[in-house]
């Protein structure tokens, strides 16, 4: 009967989601068709500026039940739509019928954009894209993270505050990758560098300080690891003749099926760190791994690498072991988005 229950409160939750979805996406598009309509009345004169702040009063106290539209708001929905256009220059088509209108006495007719990317997700996502990137080019990157990696506003900010678009334009670091493109390849999944700017941790810190830190931020921590990702725990202790060692965080990867060993280190990547993350992952796959699992899959963090260093490291290693660094403040974005810029210069 309970599971008869759970079925019940399941199909419930999915109706409400849907609900929710079908909501934003509505509001979305208004949202557009408002800045659109605005967009074109102060392009044709028709409006200054001053505008605005009479349609807000006019709405406030001729239809108070309409909430959400101040004269801030509609200022960000003339902004939104001006903004998206070279987005939509190739997708979006004029939409048609008399329900597509926002009034149904106007007779021009607006661009529905319900069947794009800019109606899965929030305003509250749109908000900061608007406000916290520079070029169209970097906040359609940080769209398509969102929609792909169901980004909260929250991740979506740090994200920018972390200049990953800046980075992975660089070539520092690798585009997050979904579950769908990337199987089962565990290189494909995982980052060769991690920014752990939220530790905050002293420039002069050891392996304990490093997973303590980690522990205590572990929701971020996860976050910047990528998706699909469930820990397990901190010291990880595996007996191996009659001797205890202790594997410094255990994660367990739903996609790829296997268990993922963090081995820390704050120094430099140095070639004896291979071996003892082997003994380590041998261990598990001996001590801890189930039948239907895949081979562990070790995480080696260094402070830095010497890529020549770890290409010999590695070369004769069968181990799926993955040489990271990372680094515990954020890059400077300044000093990223002008090398970025000397970069383009050059391609050009």
């Amino acid at each position: 009967m309970t599971e008869q229950f759970t079925e019940i409160v399941t199909l419930i939750k999915r109706s409400q989601y849907n609900a929710q979805k079908n909501v934003n996406i509505e509001m979305i598009n208004l949202y557009w068709q408002v800045g659109e309509y605005i967009h074109q009345k102060i392009a044709s004169a028709s409006w200054g500026e001053s505008t605005l702040e009479e349609l807000a009063l006019h709405i406030l106290r001729k239809h108070p039940e309409l909430k959400g539209f101040t004269r801030s708001n509609l200022y960000k929905m003339r902004q939104f739509y001006s903004s998206n256009i070279p987005y939509l220059e190739k997708k979006s088509t004029k939409s048609s019928g008399n329900q597509q209108e926002i009034v149904s006495t106007l007779s021009r007719q607006f661009t529905d954009i319900r069947n794009t990317l800019l109606v899965r997700v929030t305003w509250s996502h749109h908000i900061t894209l608007m406000g916290k990137t520079k070029s169209r080019e970097e906040s359609e990157f940080y769209l398509r993270l969102s929609v792909q990696e169901n980004y909260s506003v929250r991740e979506l900010e740090r994200q920018i505050k972390s200049s990953l678009y800046e980075r992975v334009q660089l070539g520092q670091q690798q585009s997050p990758i979904s579950r769908e493109r990337i199987g089962t390849d565990e290189n494909m999944l995982f980052r060769d560098k991690f920014v752990f700017e939220f530790l905050n941790l002293p420039e002069n810190h050891d392996e304990k300080d490093l997973r303590h830190a980690l522990i205590r931020k572990i929701k971020d921590f996860i976050h910047e690891l990528g998706d699909g990702f469930s820990f397990i725990g901190e010291e990880y202790r595996v007996t191996v003749g009659g001797t205890d060692f202790y594997i410094d965080l255990v994660f367990y990867h739903r996609d790829l099926q296997c268990l993922v060993a963090f081995e820390l280190k704050t120094t430099a990547f140095m070639p004896e760190y291979i071996g003892k993350l082997n003994f380590y992952l041998e261990a598990l796959d001996r001590r801890a791994k189930r039948a239907h699992e895949r081979p562990s899959v070790g995480i080696l963090l260094c402070k830095e690498q010497n890529s020549e260093v770890v290409e010999y490291a590695i070369n004769r290693s069968l181990s799926p072991t993955i040489i990271a660094e990372y680094q515990t403040f954020l890059p400077d974005k300044k000093l990223l988005q002008q090398k970025l810029h000397e970069l383009f210069e050059e391609v050009e």
